[in-house]
């Protein structure tokens, strides 16, 4: 990203937090607005029902109230039952009516404490909703500050961050889609609604016709110039409907292309001279054919303009349908460059933990890369320990392996006494010349050492033994160091010399 994109996100950035921490903080704003007017919907619904049941308890303890005072108050009918030997059942049905009016009374004081109770708390709740009311401007705005501030931050080429670019002309398609749907859905949408007008419309001139053929009725039954009036007022009327419905149909063609003509209503006209001067039956009857005709071919256009509109009306739901997707898409992709423009912001400023699909941003400053020098690391970064290096104390071997430790020189001394016969030397099975001390050598075959044919060689003279060692010969045996003393006379016998390095 250039220096002053740069620069500008650092400027913003106490903004950016600013606004982002005042949507989470509301972001339960829209959903709990929604849930509150529901609540206040059924508190209003359950007061209208209370007052209600008020006035009917209302009416009820009136008249209980009126009953228990004649019964209370009537001296003359007290006196009576008490002539009569029926005091008590005098006191039974005071009692009565006085229980009956204390139970009205008390279910009528009790809905009015809950009407109270209502009243209270719709008005805290109507107090909450004006808060979450304001909570939802500020919720609105903070979003709106927004994405003016990544629109003024972002919008445009940025060549450092093509994906920007990318979820940008992404948005901006789809916001184009949306657009044309939307478009789409207003011209299909009126036309539905001037189908509509016209279909009401039509349904008038259809009831004023069928009033002009009842008018028509009673004038072929004599009803004089008063029924001729009133025929030629409904089809006036009908007529005048007629051309209100014709014109709301041209004008949903000329908002819709689909919109298919439905016909021309013709209605049928009187005159002065067959109304009035030769009215007689036959020109009633004749009349109200034509009167008939007229409602057959209402009938027809109506028909014809239901099926408009029911085909109107399926495009409407279908662009609908279609306008639901797109508006999802928008969304998706408003989300989608608004996160990345975030992530960027949470980069930059180091207040977030970025986008790992993102790889990490170029830093020319960075050092460069090297290797340690095995050389130079040894001679700086070691120190040897002091003193003599350590002896070693394992086995040796001859297969020479890197790994294995050169072994120190030993000479050995030959025990006193004759050596024993050559038939019982045998390798040791626990001594291996192959490999490593501590591994478990493979048990050797039994050998018998076999004298060559014929005298043996004149003993060497120069050959002198030093620092126990022979000079010009040297034999390698792998023996058990119980088999060397024998071992060591048969060489001395072999080369004529009482002297052996072993």
């Amino acid at each position: 990203m250039s220096t002053t994109t740069q620069s500008t996100v650092l400027q913003n950035a106490a903004y950016h937090t600013q606004l982002l921490d005042t949507i989470a903080a509301l972001d339960y704003v829209p959903s709990a607005l929604r849930q509150q007017k529901e609540l206040i919907s059924g508190f209003k619904a359950q007061r209208q029902q209370t007052a209600l049941t008020i006035a009917v308890l209302e009416k009820k303890t009136k008249k209980e109230r009126k009953e228990h005072e004649a019964l209370r108050d009537s001296t003359a009918r007290r006196l009576a039952h008490k002539l009569t030997g029926q005091k008590d059942k005098f006191q039974a049905k005071a009692s009565k009516e006085e229980r009956e009016y204390v139970e009205a009374l008390e279910k009528e004081m009790q809905e009015k404490r809950q009407m109270v109770t209502l009243e209270t708390v719709l008005s805290e709740a109507e107090v909450e909703h004006t808060d979450l009311i304001n909570k939802l401007e500020i919720h609105k705005i903070a979003k709106q500050d927004l994405a003016a501030l990544y629109s003024q931050i972002f919008d445009g080429v940025t060549r450092d961050y093509p994906e920007d670019d990318r979820l940008e002309e992404q948005l901006q398609a789809a916001q184009a889609q949306y657009d044309e749907i939307q478009g789409q859905l207003n011209q299909e949408s009126q036309a539905y609604n001037l189908l509509h007008s016209a279909d009401r419309t039509l349904a008038a001139c259809r009831s004023a016709v069928s009033s002009a053929l009842g008018y028509s009725q009673w004038d072929m039954w004599g009803g004089g110039t008063m029924s001729d009036m009133m025929e030629r007022d409904a089809l006036n009327t009908a007529e005048g409907h007629a051309k209100q419905a014709a014109m709301f149909v041209r004008q949903a063609q000329s908002v819709s292309p689909y919109v298919q003509p439905i016909g021309e209503v013709s209605v049928a006209q009187g005159s002065i001279l067959s109304d009035v001067i030769f009215d007689n039956i036959f020109s009633d009857m004749a009349f109200h054919d034509k009167i008939k005709a007229t409602q057959r071919n209402v009938e027809a256009v109506q028909y014809n303009l239901t099926s408009q509109l029911t085909t109107a009306e399926a495009r409407t739901n279908a662009i609908g349908a279609e306008l639901n997707g797109a508006a999802e898409r928008l969304t998706q992709s408003r989300a989608a460059l608004n996160a990345f423009r975030r992530n960027v912001f949470d980069q930059l400023t180091g207040s977030g933990e970025g986008n790992p699909a993102m790889p990490p941003a170029y830093d020319p400053q960075a050092p460069a890369l090297s290797f340690p020098d095995a050389d130079s690391h040894s001679q700086n970064g070691y120190a040897p320990p002091p003193g003599p290096p350590p002896s070693f104390v394992g086995g040796f071997s001859t297969s020479g392996s890197a790994s294995s430790p050169a072994p120190q020189q030993q000479t050995y001394t030959p025990p006193l006494g004759p050596p024993p016969p050559a038939k019982d030397l045998q390798p040791s099975p626990g001594f291996s010349t192959s490999g490593p001390a501590s591994s478990p050598a493979p048990q050797p075959q039994q050998q018998t050492y076999t004298p060559p044919p014929g005298p043996p060689p004149p003993p060497a003279k120069d050959l002198q033994p030093t620092s126990g060692s022979l000079h010009g010969i040297e034999i390698e045996i792998s023996l058990s160091p119980t088999k060397v003393p024998a071992a060591a006379d048969i060489i001395r016998t072999a080369l004529g010399s009482s002297t052996v390095c072993v």
